[in-house]
């Protein structure tokens, strides 16, 4: 009976080697074909860079930065062999001795406390298998590992799994996480960093640096303890490196620099490339931020919102006040700085670009414009005084009013935007018509479907505040108005180009006209409304902006080579407080944003185009100035258009108080 027993082991043995070699012949039918590998590609961080080019914002599914093996420090592939695979170049993608000893552990501790997997298991795995523990898998795994190991070379496969492993916080790959931890590329790393990182794919989340120091410090010294008993270091090293640890990173921050701008990259960029390409192509996405200025801009908002609340220490608990700036280069339409809102994670509503609002008095410089263009000169008569206008549908006729509540009378062009005169602005609108107007806002770039009523002159139609600082810079670059834009290049992981920005430039205004208009502003801020930036000490034009009930506080202003405006308001029409005006709520923050910004910049005056007569004029009466004439200014004119007669009465010193508009 014992003998026919033990006969019988033969034939158990053929029938279970038969039906093994059967199931894996029948699993290589449907598994993944691993020549895919030779063509591999991991999903890829897409980075997001600064002018100067520097990082300012990750994109990814996955994050993960691939490296090449040459790139990884030996200490990091020498860590990861001894802890994960000692026997990595000796065996044929099984190693049957670390499974035997895996087993054995297992069944003398009646439960599963050594897996006993290959990097090459691991990696089959992680590529091309689900997580789940079963037989049927196991198999799968013994199969595609081994055709890995026929097909690769040992360099290949590590660098495939040094890039692919998961590695905790989002880090995918040892140079994502060198970047997460230490905040350095993998090739900078020291042994004790070296260690902690080989240490992670065991449990990333239960032995993260950040989250688990103590764990991440004991996981660290038994890696480093591995490396020591494969001898790859000696007991002088594994001592140093214990005693020298690691130290994490402090929390970088750069993506907080400018998280309205960088939205509108990604929002672009997805409607060009597509999210697959986006979040998984490893791109670099060269932008047009300035650093320097969008540091400035967040100070300049958060001071000014502050500032605000200072003097309403109410207003906050209902309805946050917010605000929205934005800096560019008039000359090429270069994007420099964003601020969208008081705080992005709370409100990721842009309000610089997204938000349409009434400019205000803002609106003037675009009327004037116009009026210039058309023959008006700076010295031309205009009438403030009241008048009714009928307006079809209303039973009552409308009244500009001023926000002093009184009337000059008869002023100059330049007195009514200097001090920002309703009545008179409205005055020269009636007098150059509604669709010149209409026709010279659309050709500098504001989109919104104006209609020919009176209240054009006092910016009553909605706009957004790239709009206007857009159109201001065609008064900067000489009439010529370029398409704002923030994305330069983009460029794939090999570094070709496979998107480029194509700037568009527009004649939107004679470059006389856009120097005209220009110097009147400059009296704005000498003068009118927006006086308090002569504290800059330099060439500076701009106009404020103050909408009904005080809604909407605007300032729009530039310098050669920098045109900047800030708005302030409630996202909800609700008034900012009487007298809170432009040149009192939004100024402000303009001054400060340019105080840092025009730093490095030197003071350089407006230079303005052939073709224009400079006149001294008297400002009250826009007659040449004569030898009685106390008070002048040096006008700029259209040939034929300077006047001829010259001003005969006393001008007496001290103009009338301005007021805010």
């Amino acid at each position: 009976m014992k003998t026919r027993s033990w006969l019988a082991i033969p034939l158990i043995l053929s029938l279970f080697v038969g039906t093994s070699v059967g199931l894996l012949l029948a699993l290589t039918q449907d598994l993944p074909q691993v020549e895919a590998l030779q063509t591999y590609e991991p999903s890829a961080v897409t980075t997001i860079l600064a002018e100067d080019g520097v990082p300012i914002k990750s994109l990814f599914t996955e994050r993960r930065i691939p490296v090449s093996l040459e790139e990884i420090p030996t200490d990091l592939v020498k860590a990861v062999i001894a802890v994960e695979d000692s026997r990595f170049f000796q065996h044929f993608g099984l190693d049957i001795k670390g499974i035997s000893r895996a087993l054995w552990r297992d069944l003398t501790s009646m439960r599963v406390v050594e897996g006993g997997s290959t990097l090459t298991q691991q990696l089959a795995k992680v590529l091309f298998l689900t997580p789940e523990r079963t037989l049927i898998r196991k198999l799968k795994e013994a199969v595609l590992t081994l055709n890995i190991e026929r097909r690769y070379s040992k360099e290949e496969i590590l660098t495939i799994y040094l890039n692919q492993i998961y590695l905790g916080e989002g880090a995918y790959g040892v140079e994502a996480a060198a970047r997460t931890y230490f905040d350095k590329s993998s090739s900078q790393l020291s042994l004790p960093e070296c260690a902690l990182i080989a240490g992670l794919p065991k449990s990333p989340s239960r032995y993260s640096p950040i989250s688990h120091p103590d764990r991440a410090r004991s996981r660290m010294r038994i890696v480093l303890k591995r490396l020591l008993d494969e001898g790859y270091i000696s007991v002088e090293t594994f001592e140093k490196a214990v005693e020298d640890g690691f130290r994490v990173a402090a929390e970088q921050s750069p993506e907080d620099l400018a998280p309205y701008f960088t939205e509108l990259v990604r929002q672009r960029m997805e409607e060009v490339l597509g999210p697959n390409q986006l979040y998984r192509g490893g791109l670099i996405i060269e932008t047009t931020l300035s650093r320097d200025l969008q540091e400035a801009a967040n100070r300049a908002v958060a001071e000014g919102l502050n500032s605000y609340e200072r003097r309403h220490p109410g207003k906050r608990e209902a309805e946050p006040v917010q605000a929205g700036f934005i800096a560019l280069d008039p000359a090429t339409g270069q994007i420099k700085a964003i601020v969208g809102g008081r705080d992005f994670a709370s409100s990721p509503f842009n309000r610089a670009t997204q938000a349409r609002r009434q400019p205000g008095s803002a609106f003037k410089p675009i009327l004037y414009a116009a009026a210039l263009a058309s023959g008006y000169s700076p010295s031309d008569i205009l009438r403030d005084a009241p008048v009714e206008i009928d307006i079809q549908g209303q039973e009552e006729p409308w009244i500009p009013r001023n926000y002093s509540g009184e009337y000059d009378g008869p002023v100059t062009v330049r007195t009514a935007i200097e001090r920002s005169l309703n009545a008179a602005s409205v005055d020269l609108l009636l007098k150059v018509g509604y669709q010149a107007v209409m026709d010279n806002a659309h050709r500098m770039g504001i989109t919104t479907d104006l209609k020919p009523y009176p209240s054009l002159a006092l910016g009553t139609f909605d706009v957004s505040l790239l709009e206007m600082v857009s159109a201001y810079g065609i008064f900067a670059n000489r009439g010529i108005h370029v398409r704002p834009f923030l994305i330069k290049r983009v460029m794939n992981r090999e570094g070709s180009v496979i998107w480029e920005n194509t700037a568009q430039y527009a004649d939107a205004l004679d470059p006389r006209t856009a120097y005209q208009v220009t110097n009147l502003l400059e009296g704005v801020v000498q003068r009118g409304t927006g006086k308090r930036a002569r504290v800059l000490d330099r060439p500076v034009a701009g106009k404020t902006g103050t909408t009904d009930d005080y809604h909407d506080a605007w300032f729009i202003g530039y310098v050669p080579g920098l045109v900047a405006g800030a708005w302030l308001g409630f996202d909800l029409p609700e008034t900012l407080g009487q007298g809170e005006a432009g040149g009192r709520v939004a100024l402000p923050v303009w001054i400060q944003f340019m105080s840092q910004a025009l730093e490095q910049m030197p003071s350089v005056p407006f230079q303005g185009p052939e073709g224009l007569e400079i006149v001294e004029v008297d400002p009250r009466s826009g007659l040449l100035a004569g030898p009685e004439c106390e008070d002048r200014i040096a006008e700029a004119y259209l040939p034929g258009t300077a006047p001829d007669r010259v001003c005969s009465h006393r001008v007496y010193n001290g103009l009338t108080e301005i007021r805010q508009d």
